[in-house]
């Protein structure tokens, strides 16, 4: 890697809120053209603090291997409100480029109203029988390991909801007692198609990191996590926001942090001919 590459990545680590703000200031072309010459976990760390709009429109100039791979390493609520804001039909050509789960995941999340509880939850939820035993729970849990678990979930023969119980309980009980036996029968469920305002301020989240989510048939398709929830106010406040940063506050910003790394993250893809502010939107 060039010592200009370097230097551009070391500036996105240091500062990604400023590298987002410059990236939304290019022209989206120019952006996506950066951010496909320099490896995907940096390209994440700049547009992650993008407000949704733009961001979309970098994706959708992405090649379609680069663009899914970027969505694939954001975390699901900045991708799920970037995939919303892009053409169908190219969103339909990233998602047929992801994991099955994770293309699952996002379609059932876009059916949803993106103020719902549908469009933020996770389907990747640990689900057992009251007959199964702790140690059952603990191990489906290291299975799960990377989907962060936070709760397991007891249904019954019908996938209805029977209780729940935290990964915390579950680490201080006898491996041999049953599921039935430390239940929370009166853990809240959220409904798929309860707005997000409606659900915050639930005192249930004071004992639960995630929550069950439920359709409207009772069946549990998911769980909502505290953190996701809070992380999907910040991004719809964000795409509410009609006024984007100028240039100018950019450009301040930036500036103030390294002169050299905004210089290289100027840099168009070619590494042959810097970048002139023609390339910049006037905003």
């Amino acid at each position: 890697m060039s010592d200009a590459s370097d230097l551009t990545i070391a500036f996105i680590r240091k500062r990604p809120a400023s590298a987002g703000r410059v990236l939304a200031a290019m022209r989206p072309a120019v952006a996506a053209a950066f951010l496909e010459s320099i490896p995907t976990r940096f390209s994440v760390e700049a547009v992650a603090h993008m407000n949704p709009r733009p961001a979309s429109e970098l994706v959708q100039k992405m090649g379609v291997t680069a663009g899914a791979a970027l969505v694939r390493d954001l975390s699901f609520a900045e991708a799920s409100a970037i995939l919303r804001q892009i053409n169908p039909a190219v969103r339909n050509q990233l998602l047929e480029e992801l994991p099955r789960r994770l293309r699952r995941d996002f379609a059932m999340s876009l059916a949803f109203p993106t103020d719902s509880v549908g469009a933020h939850m996770t389907t990747a939820i640990a689900t057992l029988s009251e007959n199964d035993k702790t140690s059952d729970a603990l191990d489906l849990i290291k299975q799960m390991e990377r989907d962060h678990v936070d709760v397991v979930i007891v249904i019954n023969d019908k996938h209805k909801f029977v209780g729940a119980v935290t990964v915390t309980r579950l680490l201080r009980r006898p491996a041999h007692i049953a599921l039935a036996d430390q239940l929370d029968t009166s853990c809240v469920t959220l409904s798929a198609h309860a707005r997000l305002d409606a659900v915050t301020g639930l005192d249930a989240w004071d004992d639960y990191n995630q929550l069950p989510v439920i359709s409207r048939h009772g069946e549990v398709i998911g769980a909502l996590s505290r953190k996701v929830l809070s992380r999907a106010h910040l991004l719809e406040h964000a795409d509410s926001d009609a006024s984007a940063p100028s240039l100018a506050e950019s450009m301040i910003d930036v500036l103030a942090a390294s002169a050299a790394g905004l210089a290289d993250l100027l840099a168009a893809a070619s590494p042959t001919r810097p970048l002139d502010l023609g390339d910049l939107d006037e905003r």
